[in-house]
């Protein structure tokens, strides 16, 4: 064999390994570019103000209130307030995804719809809520709310029972405690009266008293 030839078959011995390193690493890179970027949408996602940054109305009003409370200039004035005014305060993520990282994957990819249509210029003012906060938003938290089974706590036990009456018509966890309103009294749990006995009339009027 000359010596060009022997030349050139040990340079294609050479390119194999790293051919196939970068065949490897072209890839692997669509995993790691997917991986990061929800590793950095779950950073974001995790910061009030940039949530307020795309939805601008009424959210930025929310986060201003919460953000007062968190560091107490300014006051608790509702629900979502209180939250983050707490010790491990509560980010606006954790109230608007579901429970497990299915919950958290649905909220971002809502997420991701919403920073499309703000980059589009396409979003509405005021901001409308086009997903309801599920109970088990709040649930994941609040696991022990139907642990009570004393008379003054019959409207969480018995909102089981309600459901399996009046189907969809039921009350949701923020029908009661709405997390935003500012008509709420801080003494009990930032319930409008008014409002929450109009919901207890409701429920005994489907189960019966």
């Amino acid at each position: 064999m000359s010596q060009s030839r022997q030349s050139s078959e040990t340079l294609r011995r050479q390119k194999g390994p790293l051919g196939l390193l970068f065949i490897g690493l072209l890839a692997v890179l669509p995993f790691v570019l997917v991986g990061s970027s929800v590793a950095y949408g779950a950073h974001l996602e995790n910061n009030d103000a940039f949530c307020a940054s795309c939805h601008t109305e009424p959210e930025s009003t929310f986060v201003g209130r919460a953000q007062s409370a968190a560091s107490k200039t300014g006051g608790v004035q509702d629900l979502a307030a209180f939250h983050a005014g707490q010790e491990q305060a509560v980010k606006c993520i954790e109230c608007h995804s579901g429970d497990g990282l299915s919950g958290r994957v649905d909220a971002m990819k809502l997420g991701a719809r919403d920073l499309g249509a703000y980059a589009r210029g396409g979003f509405p003012q005021p901001s409308p809520l086009t997903h309801a906060i599920a109970d088990i938003n709040c649930i994941k938290c609040h696991q022990d709310y139907a642990a009570d089974q004393s008379f003054n706590n019959h409207f969480h036990f018995l909102l089981t029972r309600w459901r399996q009456v009046a189907g969809d018509n039921a009350a949701t966890c923020v029908d009661c405690h709405a997390s935003h309103a500012q008509d709420g009294q801080a003494k009990i749990a930032f319930l409008n009266k008014e409002h929450t006995v109009t919901l207890c009339n409701a429920c005994h009027g489907v189960i019966g008293d």
